[in-house]
This record gives structure tokens, sequence and C-alpha cells, in this order.
């Protein structure tokens, strides 16, 4: 119970990162002299913040839904989490909070997966009942 609520408070807090991340960075680069990775100006600007965003509110939605449904019983949702925060890092990991939320939200699935690996008996050779 304890490694599931970390892991919410983790991908939420990782979530809400990329979400602040995605809408600071497009702020920060709007404009000619913005700050920030643009490539073709400030449409890329807003292209990667609105992704950021996107991102971020799936890590959020899903977050919760590790947290209510118990999916912590299946690898599936570590790894879930694992991609998505590696997808959320290599699309829009240019500004910092995006690369911050993203990392939290692969410890998260990283967390997971350990909580799956070390408490499932089919992992360790057990016979099933």
């Amino acid at each position: 119970m304890v490694q599931r609520s970390l892991v919410t408070v983790l991908a939420a807090l990782g979530g809400i990162l990329v979400v602040l991340g995605g809408i600071l960075g497009f702020l920060l680069s709007f404009g000619p002299g913005g700050y920030g990775p643009r490539f073709y100006g400030t449409i890329d600007a807003l292209v990667l913040g609105t992704l950021a965003v996107i991102f971020g509110l799936v890590i959020l939605v899903f977050s919760g839904y590790t947290h209510l449904r118990s999916v912590e019983r299946s690898g599936t949702g570590s790894i879930v989490l694992i991609v998505l925060g590696i997808l959320t890092w290599a699309i829009v990991g240019q500004w910092f909070l995006v690369a911050a939320g993203a990392f939290l939200t692969v410890v998260a699935g990283l967390v997971l997966l350990v909580q799956v690996v070390t408490s499932d008996s089919h992992f360790w050779g057990a016979p099933s009942s």
C-alpha cells in the first residue's frame, strides 16, 4: 500500500511538473527573443508546449488509474509509466520542469516494477496453487 501511494505521488508530481513545464516553456519561448528550443519560431514552442501539456495530463490520468484500480499487480502499469516518462523526456524534455517531471514518472514506473517483481511469486519460481 505504501509503494502504491509512493508511485501515485511520484507520478502525479511528475505529471504536474510536465504540465507546468509545458505552459511555462511556451510562455518563456513565445516571441522573437524567447528562451527555449525553437526550430521554426514560436509555432514550434506552441507545439512543444501543447505536447508537454498533453503528456502531463496523460501521466496524471494514468497515475490516478494506477491508484484507484490497483494496477500494481500487473507489470503493464509500470511499463506504461516508464514509456510515458521516456517519451515525454525524448520529445519535449528540453525544458527543465518537463525533464524533471519525466524523470519522476520513470522513477514511479521503476518503483512499481520493483513492487510487482518482488510481490509476485511467479517471478521467483514458486509453484502456483
